[in-house]
């Protein structure tokens, strides 16, 4: 087969079936809208061609080159893309899925709206790739390369990303699941506006980091470092930070009800106008910590350290506090008289009775 063969067939629509094209030399043009069903291309170079809304099914690509060609609008299934090069430079709706891209680089490539479902990107170098709006859902991602990258509004579902190298990333508004991030250093950081909900952050680095707006509900962080972090209206309902440390956190308007904080150290923490309800602070450290307007209704501050702390209407209605230790209680309301009064009403609000059938 000549490529003028080659294009002419893609052109018409014919799907390339089970060939062998590894001989093929290409000269530069256009190639797009190709469809190559179980191909084998190892080791070609495909290097700047134009291969938009191409499809490639169950083909055999390792090696393959692809620097510079257009790719948007492509689809990848199946296909072996171990030791691929495809710095593209830019791409826009390329799909992948139950791909090998073992050892693959597509470095420096701006990715938009790019997905990778269920692929092995074990060692791929996405380093200072810029991606928007795509995601990695149930990938393999042992030792990928993440090292500067810029993603907004991406998503990462069910990812293991203990091993993964992600110096200098740079996250806005991505939404991780079910992902393991345990002992990562993401410390100095942008990480606003992302969701960790439900993650595992177990040991994780986050000194320094910007958590603006970000969520880490119900998320895993025992002994976490959270020393410097900025996360003004952050929230960590029901998240786990036992023994975690948060000196001088910077967490104004955030949001900590139900959350475990036991043995945490938040001293000299910004916590001002915080919502801690029911919230678990035994021998928790908020020395020195901006307090005012904090709510810890409901509270377990048993034996936790608020010895000068600065309170100012700081609202402690029925928290436990034995053997807390204070410096001064000045500015410390112990009960909230309207939210007492709507407990008396509700317990002697009778019971409903049934309703007549």
């Amino acid at each position: 087969m000549t490529p003028e063969t080659l294009r002419a067939r893609i052109k018409g629509g014919e799907p390339l079936v089970e060939l062998d094209l590894r001989a093929l030399r290409l000269p530069p043009g256009d190639y797009a809208g190709g469809i190559f069903m179980r191909c084998n291309l190892s080791g070609m170079d495909l290097s700047g061609l134009d291969l938009r809304d191409s499809r490639y099914i169950q083909c055999a690509l390792p090696g393959t080159r692809w620097d510079g060609a257009q790719l948007s609008l492509s689809l990848f299934e199946g296909c072996d893309l171990s030791r691929a090069s495809v710095r593209v430079g830019a791409a826009e709706a390329m799909s992948w899925s139950d791909c090998d891209a073992t050892g693959a680089t597509l470095a420096g490539t701006v990715l938009e709206n790019c997905h990778f479902l269920r692929c092995i990107l074990e060692r791929t170098s996405f380093a200072e790739c810029a991606l928007s709006q795509g995601g990695f859902s149930e990938c393999r991602l042992a030792g990928v390369d993440w090292r500067g990258t810029r993603q907004k509004g991406t998503l990462v579902f069910r990812a293991d990303l203990r091993s993964a190298r992600l110096d200098g990333i740079d996250w806005e508004g991505v939404v991780c699941v079910e992902t393991d991030l345990s002992g990562q250093v993401l410390s100095d950081l942008r990480l606003e506006r992302c969701q960790f909900n439900d993650c595992k952050l177990d040991g994780v680095d986050l000194a320094g980091a910007r958590l603006g707006q970000s969520s880490f509900k119900g998320a895993l962080l025992r002994g976490a470092t959270l020393t410097g972090a900025q996360a003004p209206r952050g929230m960590f309902v029901e998240a786990d930070l036992a023994e975690s440390a948060c000196l001088g956190l910077k967490a104004p308007q955030s949001l900590w009800a139900g959350a475990n904080l036991d043995g945490a150290d938040l001293s000299g923490a910004d916590l001002t106008q915080a919502i801690l309800q029911r919230s678990r602070c035994a021998q928790a450290a908020f020395a020195q910590a901006e307090l005012t307007y904090a709510d810890f209704s409901y509270a377990d501050l048993t034996r936790a350290d608020l010895r000068d702390a600065r309170f100012s209407r700081t609202q402690f209605h029925r928290a436990l506090l034995d053997d807390a230790r204070w410096t001064s209680r000045a500015g410390v309301l112990d009960s909230d008289a309207p939210l007492m009064d709507a407990e008396r009403w509700s317990a002697a609000r009778p019971t409903a009775g049934r309703a007549s059938p």
